[in-house]
């Protein structure tokens, strides 16, 4: 099965259903649904949404983000604004790929941007806050054939993160999890390429096709830096989910009642 899903003018817009957790069940399609950016959507990707089910999308994107490529609307879907990292904080941690390009020129490290990012996503109380308001949308998804998409601007880290939490939570086991983060990169290969040879084309630096590479790779550093933090603060992350994130062991169970077969 292909876990992309047959739109032709999003990246990186793929099911969460199918994975099979380690009591042998399995997560329901047509439920969960990650992606990159949806603003460039055409009437034949929005029917094709429609009929898959989408009744909610949820943009962790900053307000400038969405203000820049509003998402296309998908008919009898809700759209909610849910931007991870508080406006305040955008210039000591964003990845949103205009800040970070931005800093990169103002002569910032992307790398450590990116690690930033990552050590946030655990640190960060009002970044758990706002993973908390996405769980409650998740258990909020009880109908059969109902399916809520998830995204940012590449669909890499803020959507990334989500993924992980989802997944762990859901009995996936930590090595499948791990690849699906890491499967982004298969997805978004021909989005860098083309990133890579805009930039070689206008004389770009080394410096900065490294930023590229940094700002656009999912890499094992980045969500390792997470599970780091989580292991130093929570020791797993079914207590960072339990006690960093606030979902309880009854809305766990709720949600494999909702997403697992």
């Amino acid at each position: 099965m292909s876990r992309l899903l047959a739109v032709r003018h999003a990246e990186n817009i793929r099911e969460l259903g199918g994975y099979q957790t380690q009591d042998g069940r399995k997560i329901a399609q047509r439920k969960l649904i990650r992606s990159a950016g949806i603003h460039q959507l055409d009437t034949q990707d929005k029917t094709y949404l429609s009929a898959y089910g989408v009744k909610k999308v949820v943009d962790f994107r900053t307000l400038e983000e969405r203000a820049a490529k509003p998402d296309q609307e998908i008919a009898a879907a809700e759209n909610i604004f849910l931007p991870i990292f508080p406006p305040e904080e955008t210039d000591t941690a964003s990845a949103a790929p205009k800040k970070m390009i931005q800093r990169m020129q103002e002569g910032e490290n992307v790398l450590q941007q990116m690690v930033t990012v990552y050590q946030h996503f655990v640190t960060d109380q009002h970044v758990r806050g706002q993973y908390r308001k996405f769980f409650d949308l998740v258990l909020d998804n009880e109908e059969a054939d109902r399916s809520l998409l998830f995204h940012c601007t590449a669909g890499k880290d803020r959507t990334g993160f989500a993924a992980v939490l989802l997944l762990t939570c859901l009995g996936v086991d930590d090595k499948v999890v791990m690849e699906d983060y890491l499967a982004t990169n298969r997805y978004l290969k021909k989005v860098v390429q083309e990133m890579y040879q805009k930039a070689k084309r206008a004389g770009s630096s080394s410096e900065a096709l490294i930023g590229i590479d940094a700002m656009m790779v999912a890499k094992e550093l980045y969500l390792q830096t997470s599970l780091q933090q989580i292991n130093e603060h929570y020791g797993t992350v079914e207590q960072f989910i339990h006690e960093g994130i606030g979902v309880s062991a009854q809305e766990i169970k709720d949600l494999q009642k909702i997403y697992l077969l």
